[in-house]
């Protein structure tokens, strides 16, 4: 999984909930503050069947009020009060029973007559209307005796809450009903009642009930006990025992409901699928595993459909895990090999890995309460060399906050040595820059283990983790991409599996339109006046349509298999245009359909590019995350309607409650770490505590996102990059949008596209092209053996998806397209524009390869593995093409007619980056040097490209090199001049594709041990063959490189 290009700006701006309380007291009014915040409805307001509502089931309840004689009342928080008052109440901070009294003393449950109301509302209005009251409502499930009616609309309640796709939230709000015993004793009396001739009981109060229909309360219960068990798999005794003893009295002819209740009796949770059993966060046992992929590791289907989704989660669950944990491992077992004849207590920097020793945790009291987010625990990094002024003059010097080391989101491990008999993993949650300058980072702890005497368990006592030396481990492989699609993954089962029949079912989408557009005829489109019916599309105007559209043929048909199909797939050559004919396709769904589009790219960059062109047909854009670089597009940002929306009064105060909870519970860990100073370990309260603390976060960010629906829902494009996607799975899903667009999607790992769908898409367009650049993993045996950089976009084309290709390139010269047609692109036409390209100035030729057999370096691990720098030794690098192409870069600069923004440096290897960076003169400042990976979907004028690899100490290979992808792309980014420094005779002996490049430029006499120049004043040529021969030459404002004295 690519790294460095998928890092965002994780810092959710949640300023607005951070006020005082007085802060708080709003004005109530009748009108909600969520108008318009719900999804569409459908039908199914009570959750219930089609049609019928709560009034409608109920429709003999009257309910008057008590003691208001016919006084208005306003109803706050479950408290009838005849006027606004500012009251304060003492919460609770633990999400559990409120305690210290009779239920009701001082929280009021909430009357049936409101929970009937609340329950007409739409899903999530119904959620924030519970929410804010979130104590009466624990109250009310808490009831020690429930009536029949009460019993339904609570059940209805849950049933309509599980839909919401807060997950934490909801599985709370589950696991404290289902511990109630008298809520199921009571319902479990309702169904041993006769079924019929039931004896009505006097009513007490003036609200008359009715009896509930045991139809209706049956199909209720078993809809409730299934949403139960899918967040509760281990469900509490008293609910098993209900299940057996409702299973004895069922009707013996329902052989549905019969099955249903015997599943809900097993009490195992290994009926669960082995992909409920897998965790992203790595064991002991898993770290001291072999170096190579886990034996059950299971390969990406090229070709096929998958078995069930359950298979298709196995398969890219663990394939996630292992492209994380391989590195992890093989760099942890060369430190436990290094440290058999070294001391194990030095730090050490090797392969993927840097250990730092010694490293202490320290006490949760010095976090900043008032601003704290999610991080608990202080972690230092230099705990002996502080000296009295408390300064890391180490890390100081180092200046990691201008790294991409300890980013948010990365994971740290901490042990007490190389034996790894403790473990403790653990997230860095905050990344403060002036934190880390001193040495010092935030983590959250995820998971304690130890070992003693080959026994695993989980770490409830006996092992201290505070103010004590120990090993930190820190992981290269950037950690949260991984954890994020891995999560988002998780969540899906076969009833919410995105786009099923295409993406595990393999079934060929036929000639069927996405569902939206049959609603209201919605199928007849129009584009600058010309009217087409979708229904149609052979029909179409298609000549007067593409030239309106400005699109040639191979893109108008990319255009109507886009706006036609519910999965499309869009081929894009180098420089045809897949943006280009993305917006196309965005413009029109925009101006034809009321529906919300998800945009959806790999790269900030691209997304940024993308977005710049839709700022010319619509403003309705919100762009997510916080890494754009382009000034046009910072009006857009979600961070900037934060500052300027107010956000819904109800949200805020649930976030507001939510927070203090968060907040007392870093007290009470506190407390008890004070506590636990005179203990031998962690004791269970702390471990429970930290659990709670996690509990309470994951809700926290829950409530974030539901706030920035209410933010983003009314426009009518959103965008976001896939890292962003996977991160914010909830949001997606809150969203519902069911127009999704995905740029560079054959980059994009398959799970990683996946998770940023959800089962509200209806349409799914992907832009991208398999011949260049496929998805990049950490570990080279899953792509090659495990298939893990197969991408959805190819490997639906591989299954014979219907795929509409662009064939027109509008960028390269036709001399290079040459070396790409029919090599790599059986059909690449060239527009006309390409042909009357200038000539490079001071060049003889527009494209030339100068072959050489000067050794590579570099490659080998770090000679010292204390070193504390950032070099990067182990990659690969070539001092004499870094020399010769700046002295090129220089030589072209000096003909006048460039600037530096109009010359790439590209390179295939991070290490020769670097070395060009070390030798860069100043005048060639603003010159861009970039690796080829970093590079795919940009241009320039001209490209000088290092290949790097010439072989060393025998070893005669080309790594990389040898794919397809990669020369591809490497050879497509120039428009008018190429120039390549190699080794041929090395690249043609290891790969075919290089010996045919070869053929053709020997064809063009484009290839040779010298590069000619060709002075600007004489034509005349001058050959050169290293750098010194650029010196020789003399250049400057008074002599011209042939020799000749200008007049």
């Amino acid at each position: 999984m690519s790294n460095s290009k998928n890092l965002e700006d994780d810092d959710d701006c949640d300023d607005w909930f951070n006020k005082d309380e007085e802060d708080f007291v709003v004005k109530i009014s009748n009108q909600s503050d969520l108008d318009g915040f719900d999804e569409a409805g459908d039908g199914k307001a009570d959750g219930g069947r089609p049609g019928t509502s709560v009034r409608d089931m109920l429709e003999n309840l009257k309910f008057t009020l008590n003691g208001t004689n016919g006084k208005r009342m306003i109803d706050v928080g479950g408290n009838y009060v005849d006027s606004i008052k500012n009251t304060t109440s003492d919460r609770s901070a633990k999400f559990e029973l409120p305690k210290g009294g009779p239920p009701g003393k001082y929280i009021q449950t909430i009357p049936l007559t409101k929970l009937v109301n609340i329950l007409e509302n739409e899903t999530l209005s119904m959620f924030a209307d519970l929410y804010v009251q979130k104590e009466e409502l624990l109250a009310t499930l808490a009831k020690k005796t429930y009536g029949e009616e009460l019993l339904l609309i609570l059940m209805k309640i849950m049933n309509k809450l599980s839909t919401v796709p807060l997950y934490e939230t909801v599985r709370q709000l589950f696991g404290v009903l289902v511990e109630q015993s008298h809520f199921w004793e009571q319902l479990l009396k309702f169904f041993q009642q006769p079924a019929e001739g039931e004896k009505k009981k006097k009513k007490k109060s003036k609200i008359v009930r009715p009896t509930v229909a045991r139809n209706d309360m049956m199909e209720v219960v078993l809809k409730f006990l299934t949403e139960t068990k899918r967040h509760i798999p281990l469900l509490p005794q008293q609910v098993v025992d209900f299940c057996a003893k409702l299973k004895r009295i069922s009707a013996p002819d329902d052989k549905a409901q019969l099955e249903l209740l015997h599943e809900l009796t097993q009490t195992k949770v290994q009926q669960e699928h082995p992909t409920k059993q897998i965790s992203i966060y790595p064991t002991i046992e898993e770290l001291k595993d072999g170096a190579g992929p886990s034996m059950n590791l299971k390969q990406n289907i090229v070709k096929g459909k998958y078995q069930s989704v359950e298979h298709y989660l196995e398969v890219h669950l663990n394939l996630l895990k292992e492209d994380f944990l391989i590195p992890l491992r093989i760099g942890i077992q060369k430190y436990r090999k290094y440290v058999e004849t070294k001391s194990p207590r030095k730090s050490f920097v090797g392969e993927n890995i840097r250990v730092h020793y010694p490293v202490k945790l320290l006490l949760p009291s010095t976090v900043n309460r008032r601003t704290a987010k999610e991080q608990l625990i202080l972690v230092d990094l230099d705990p002996t060399e502080r000296g009295y002024s408390n300064i890391s003059a180490r890390y100081k010097r180092l200046a990691l906050p201008n790294t991409k080391r300890f980013m948010n989101g990365s994971m740290v491990l901490f042990c007490d040595g190389p034996e790894l008999n403790e473990l403790v993993v653990a997230v860095i949650s905050n990344r403060d820059a002036a934190q880390l300058l001193n040495g010092y980072i935030y983590v959250e702890l995820i998971r304690l283990e130890q070992q003693r005497e080959k026994v695993v368990q989980a770490a409830a006592n006996g092992m201290n983790v505070f103010n004590r030396p120990l090993l930190m481990i820190e992981s290269e492989i950037f950690f949260e991409p991984y954890h994020q699609t891995f999560n988002a993954l998780s969540r899906l089962r076969e009833d919410n599996f995105p786009l099923k029949s295409y993406i595990v079912d393999v079934t060929l989408p036929g000639k069927c339109l996405p569902g939206y557009l049959y609603q209201g005829g919605g199928h007849l489109f129009n584009y600058a006046g010309i009217q087409f019916d979708l229904k149609k599309p052979d029909e179409w105007p298609a000549k007067a349509l593409a030239t309106a559209a400005g699109l040639n043929a191979s893109q108008f048909e990319a255009y109507r298999m886009a706006l036609t199909s519910r999965f499309a797939l869009i081929q894009g050559p180098p420089g045809t245009g897949k943006t280009f004919i993305g917006l196309r396709i965005l413009e029109t769904l925009l101006a034809n359909t009321g529906e919300q589009i998800l945009l959806i790219c790999l790269t900030n960059h691209a997304l940024d590019q993308f977005l710049c062109g839709v700022t010319r047909f619509t403003d309705s854009i919100v762009r997510m995350g916080g890494q754009s670089k382009h000034p046009l597009l910072d009006a857009y940002n979600v961070k900037q309607l934060q500052e300027d929306e107010r956000i819904d009064r109800r949200l805020r105060i649930s976030y507001y409650n939510t927070k203090q909870e968060y907040l007392k519970l870093v007290e009470r860990f506190d407390a008890l770490q004070q506590e636990q100073d005179t203990l031998d370990g962690m004791t269970h309260a702390m471990e429970q505590c930290m659990e709670e603390l996690l509990d309470a976060s994951r809700r926290l960010n829950e409530l974030s996102q539901l706030s920035t629906l209410k933010l983003i829902q009314g426009f009518r494009v959103v965008a976001m990059t896939t890292t962003f996607a996977a991160r914010n799975r909830t949001l997606l899903e809150l969203l519902r949008t069911p127009i999704v667009v995905i740029e560079e999607a054959a980059e994009v790992l398959e799970a990683q596209i996946v998770a940023a769908l959800t089962r509200h898409t209806a349409q799914c367009i992907l832009i991208g092209d398999h011949k260049q650049l496929r998805p990049t993993t950490s570990t080279y045996i899953l792509s090659s053996r495990y298939r893990m950089d197969l991408s959805l976009f190819e490997r639906m084309i591989n299954n014979r998806f219907s795929v509409s290709t662009i064939i027109v390139q509008h960028r390269m010269r036709p001399e290079m397209v040459d070396l790409l047609r029919p090599l790599i692109y059986p059909v690449l036409e060239n527009a006309d524009t390409v042909a009357v390209r200038p000539n490079v100035a001071g060049m003889m030729r527009n494209l030339f390869f100068l072959t050489h057999n000067y050794p590579e370096g570099g490659g080998t691990a770090n000679d010292s593995p204390e070193r504390d720098d950032m070099v990067d030794e182990k990659s690969k690098k070539n001092i004499f093409e870094s020399r010769f192409l700046l002295a090129l870069c220089e030589y072209l600069l000096a003909q006048g007619q460039y600037t530096p923004e109009d010359i790439v440096i590209l390179t295939a290897y991070n290490g020769q980056m670097l070395q060009f960076e070390k030798k860069n003169h100043p005048s060639l400042h603003g010159v861009r040097i970039a690796v080829i990976d970093n590079y795919q979907g940009e241009e320039s004028k001209i490209v000088l490209l290092s290949l790097v690899r010439s072989g060393n100490a025998g070893t005669d290979t080309i790594g990389f090199l040898a794919h397809d992808n990669r020369i591809c792309v490497a050879l497509s980014r120039a428009r008018e001049g190429l120039y390549i420094v190699g080794n041929m005779a090395l690249l043609a002996k290891c790969s075919k594709t290089w010996h045919r490049i070869e053929g053709k430029l020997r064809e063009q006499a484009a290839i040779g041990d010298s590069m000619p120049l060709q002075c600007a004043t004489h034509g005349q040529a001058v050959e050169v063959k290293t750098s010194e021969d650029f010196d020789d030459l003399g250049v400057d404002s008074a002599r011209c490189i042939c020799g000749f004295q200008q007049r």
